[in-house]
């Protein structure tokens, strides 16, 4: 008998990548990233920080409300090189818009976080 284990997706990209062991492939994607984060002492102001693809949305949504964009929470934000805003089910933004938004949110808030460890954890159009 053949048993075989399906893994999530995103773990399995980043085991692929390097950041995660193959033992994360039991791990849920918070309990993996959370594990990678503490092994190499990452905090959210980290450019390697790594967020779940769920993490960085959130993350996403909360910086950008600080500059007057307010994104859905079924609505998914997007990286992309061209026109910005909502668009069907997505909210699509440059890069420079995620970096405003992290420099803003923290002057409001005082909350450090990495634009580039945000932007590597969005998706791309």
């Amino acid at each position: 008998m053949t048993t075989t284990a399906i893994t999530d997706p995103w773990i399995e990209r980043q085991i692929q990548a390097g950041n995660l062991a193959p033992g994360a492939r039991g791990l849920s994607r918070d309990e993996a990233a959370a594990q990678y984060n503490a092994a190499n002492a990452l905090d959210s102001t980290d450019p390697d920080f790594i967020y779940t693809p769920g993490q960085a949305q959130a993350v996403a949504r909360d910086a950008l409300a600080t500059i007057d964009i307010e994104v859905p929470a079924a609505t998914r934000v997007l990286l992309t090189d061209a026109h910005v805003g909502l668009r069907c089910t997505n909210y699509l933004l440059n890069p420079g818009q995620i970096e405003f938004a992290i420099d803003q949110h923290r002057l409001i808030s005082g909350e450090d976080l990495s634009a580039d460890a945000l932007i590597a954890a969005l998706p791309w159009e």
